[in-house]
């Protein structure tokens, strides 16, 4: 039999610190990942409190008991912590589906953010003091069996997943995120997967809470630039310059040094350009679809061997080296591709086009430039 999901929130401060007190309409069942009260219990509150940026408290688990004798709140008060402006972010979705409720109470930031099994970029571990942590609690008005309620611990983080890549968060959650279910007691379902009305009750609601949560966080998604695109291809710099001098005539006016620079220069500088960025994109991604055998009108495994009749990838660096360099630059990027020095030679059939064009390109505009100044 279904209860009734009148969670009650309350927005307050202890010491300084905004505290936000989460009450369930009944004691209910429990499994978290918190420190405080985490593992399976029975409980009939939550708390989350937000804590300074760069917290390091030693033992945060006695600090959050002592937060809920202080706040007169039962020693079984799954407790939350976390450096985002709770006031900010804190919301609640509620979502039916086939007769069963969900409720999901999240605070999101997401400047620590990371996809799971990658090591700490830099800026991620720069960021671990800033306001990171995305918890959530999740409750349904019927009883879930314990392998349930493990079952919906893997769809609370397979629905904030795909939140934050609608987001455009680059990360499947942060690195301090945690996570609770709660359900009344009683017999109940042994599954909560994505396929069941549990399941999709829950997903529904933490997808649409954890994506306001982010809103409200202002987070501002900055898009990778073309070089840095390419850097997490593998693709640096050096190795454009490497494939630019591999067949590079000298002029004995001009240091190789001198050129580098400038080869170098023009590039950073086209890293800025709208379009430019634009078409490298595409290729990226189509570089990644074409991978994964998904660009429709190519065999299972074609795409690999860069088939003739696959054009777009060359008429994709076409336009970029003309717009770069005019006729010069496809004529160029024509000569880069056909030879294919350096890492030009490794590379898919969008990715080894567009860095050519990039390549052609610029050599050209270096040269036309050089000459034009009389060097």
């Amino acid at each position: 039999m279904n209860r009734s999901l009148m969670l009650e929130s309350e927005v307050t401060r202890l010491d300084g610190r905004v505290v936000a007190i989460i009450r369930f309409p009944e004691k209910m069942r429990a499994l978290s990942s918190t420190l405080c009260n985490g593992g399976y219990v029975e409980t009939g509150s939550a708390l989350m409190i937000e804590v300074e940026k760069g917290y390091d408290g030693k033992r945060p688990d006695l600090e959050m008991r002592e937060s809920c004798r202080r706040l007169g709140l039962p020693d079984d008060t799954l407790c939350f912590m976390t450096a985002a402006d709770i006031r900010a972010v804190l919301t609640t979705v509620e979502e039916s589906y086939d007769g069963v409720r969900a409720s999901a109470v999240v605070t999101a930031g997401v400047v620590n953010a990371v996809t799971a099994g990658d090591l700490l970029p830099e800026k991620v571990l720069a960021s671990l003091n800033g306001p990171g942590t995305i918890n959530i609690v999740a409750v349904v008005d019927s009883p879930l069996e314990p392998s349930a309620l493990a079952n919906a611990i893997i769809t609370i983080t397979e629905a904030k997943a795909a939140a934050l890549a609608e987001c455009g968060v680059p990360g499947t959650g942060t690195t301090s995120d945690a996570v609770a279910i709660v359900c009344p007691e009683g017999k109940g379902s042994d599954y909560a997967g994505t396929a069941t009305a549990v399941g999709i009750a829950i997903s529904r609601a933490v997808r649409k809470a954890v994506t306001e949560s982010v809103r409200r966080s202002d987070f501002s998604p900055d898009p990778p630039t073309m070089l840095s695109r390419l850097e997490e291809k593998g693709i640096t710099l050096e190795d454009m310059w490497a494939s630019a001098k591999g067949i590079y005539y000298p002029n004995p006016a001009w240091p190789e040094e001198m050129v580098r620079e400038r080869f170098l220069s023009h590039l950073r500088m086209l890293d800025s350009d709208v379009n430019v960025n634009a078409m490298v994109q595409a290729a990226v991604l189509m570089e990644e679809q074409g991978a994964k055998d998904a660009i429709h009108g190519l065999q299972k495994g074609e795409f690999k061997d860069d088939p003739v009749h696959l054009l777009a990838d060359e008429l994709i660096a076409i336009a970029l080296a003309e717009y770069i360099a005019g006729t010069r630059g496809l004529f160029e990027y024509t000569r880069y591709d056909r030879r294919k020095p350096g890492i030009l030679a490794r590379l898919g059939p969008f990715l080894d086009d567009i860095v050519g064009a990039l390549i052609g390109g610029t050599m050209s505009k270096v040269q036309t430039d050089l000459l034009g100044a009389g060097r």
